[in-house]
C-alpha cells in the first residue's frame, strides 16, 4: 500500500500534465514571452512543472504519515513546497530579489530547525582531510549552500529539460546510494521528474519558478543526507560538489561575469552556459550537455569516491574550455524554443 500510494503521485503528475495548458490559464502561471525580451520561445506556455512535482511530495508525505515509512523526507518535503509556493508566488508577481532572498533563508532556517541531521558540522574531503565548522558554523554553511543551489538551479532553468535531466541523474545516484524507504522515494521522484520531462521537451509547460526552486531544495537536502547518512557508497564533501557542479560554477560564473561589467548578477540574460551552446552549435547541444557532464561526472564520483577532487577539477577546466571555446564561435543555428 505505501508503494501504491507512491505510484499514485506519479500518476497524479502524469494527469495535471495531461491539463498544463488549463491548469496554466486557472492559477495564471503562463510564461509569455512578450513580456521579456530574453524569451525565445513564441507562444504563452504553462508554468506547472510545480504542480506536477507538489502532486508527487505530497504522496511522499501523505504515504510516510500513514505507514512511518520515510519519515526523514517529511521536513524535506514541507520545505520544497514552501519555496515552491514561493517561487509561484514569483511567477505571478515578479518579487523583488531581497524579498525572494529572505524568504528563502526563512524557509530553510526552519527546514534545519526540523532535520538537524542535515546539519553539516565537519567536512571530510576525499583527499583525507577534516575541516570542522561546529554548531554555528555548520548551520550557516549549510544554509548557504542551500540557498545557494536553489538560486543556481533557478537560473539555469533556462532550456527545456536542463535542470529536469540533471535531477534524474541526481536522483538516480541518490537512489543508488541510499538504503531503506530512501530508495523508493528517490525512485518515485525520478519517475516524476521522466513524467514532467514527457511534457517539457515539446514546450507543454515550464518548470517556472516554482518548480525550480522545489527541486532545487528537494535534491539540495538529498544530497546532504546522503552526506549524512550510511549509504552504499562512501560519499565526501567534495563529492557532493561533483554532483552539484553544473548549475553552481556556471552561476557563479555568470554572476562574477555580470558583476565585472557593472551589471546586475539577476536580471534574466542569455549568457548560461547553455545559451551558448544552443548559438553556437546546436539547439538542442545544452541539453545534452548538462545531462553528460552530470552523468559521467557523478558516475566516476561512485566509481572512485577518493578522486572526487581531481573530478571536481576535471569538471572546473571542462567548463572553462566549453565555454571559452563556445563564446569564440560564431552563432550557428536560432535557439529552440525554451523557458
Amino acid at each position: 500500500m505505501y508503494e501504491l500510494i507512491l505510484l499514485l503521485g506519479v500518476v497524479a503528475a502524469f494527469v495535471a500534465g495531461t491539463k498544463a495548458q488549463a491548469i496554466g490559464v486557472s492559477l495564471k502561471l503562463l510564461d509569455d514571452p512578450k513580456a521579456e525580451a530574453h524569451k525565445a520561445h513564441v507562444s504563452a506556455v504553462p508554468q506547472v512543472g510545480s504542480v506536477l512535482l507538489f502532486a508527487s511530495l505530497l504522496a511522499i508525505a501523505i504515504a510516510a504519515a500513514l505507514f512511518g515509512r520515510g519519515l526523514v523526507f517529511i521536513p524535506i518535503v514541507l520545505c520544497a513546497s514552501l519555496v515552491g509556493a514561493l517561487g509561484i508566488i514569483d511567477d505571478r508577481l515578479k518579487l523583488s530579489w531581497v524579498s525572494r532572498f529572505v524568504a528563502l533563508w526563512l524557509i530553510i532556517a526552519v527546514l534545519l530547525v526540523l532535520s538537524p541531521e542535515l546539519l553539516i558540522t565537519s567536512l571530510h574531503w576525499s583527499w583525507g582531510q577534516t575541516s570542522d565548522l561546529g554548531l554555528v558554523g555548520g548551520s550557516a554553511f549549510t544554509a548557504l549552500c542551500l540557498v545557494g543551489l536553489v538560486i543556481a538551479l533557478n537560473m539555469m532553468d533556462g532550456f527545456n529539460g536542463g535542470i529536469l535531466s540533471q535531477g534524474i541523474v541526481w536522483s538516480l545516484t541518490f537512489a543508488y546510494l541510499a538504503t531503506g524507504p530512501a530508495t523508493t522515494v528517490l525512485l518515485t521522484v525520478t519517475a516524476t521528474l521522466f513524467v514532467i520531462l514527457y511534457f517539457n521537451l515539446p514546450s507543454k509547460l515550464f518548470m517556472g519558478d516554482g518548480g525550480a526552486y522545489a527541486l532545487g531544495l528537494f535534491m539540495g537536502a538529498s544530497a546532504i543526507m546522503m552526506y549524512s547518512a550510511d549509504t552504499n557508497a562512501t560519499v565526501y564533501a567534495d563529492t557532493i560538489v561533483v554532483w552539484l557542479a553544473l548549475p553552481v560554477f556556471d552561476c557563479l560564473r555568470v554572476i562574477f561575469r555580470r558583476k565585472l561589467r557593472g551589471e546586475s548578477p539577476f536580471l534574466p540574460q542569455r549568457d548560461h552556459l547553455h545559451h551558448l551552446l544552443m548559438k553556437s552549435v546546436h539547439r538542442h547541444a545544452g541539453l545534452v550537455f548538462s545531462f553528460l557532464y552530470t552523468a559521467i561526472s557523478s558516475l566516476a564520483a561512485i566509481l572512485k569516491p577518493e578522486a572526487s577532487y581531481i573530478i571536481v577539477l576535471v569538471q572546473l577546466l571542462t567548463l572553462a574550455v566549453v565555454v571559452a571555446v563556445t563564446s569564440s564561435k560564431p552563432k550557428a543555428v536560432p535557439p529552440s524554443p525554451a523557458e
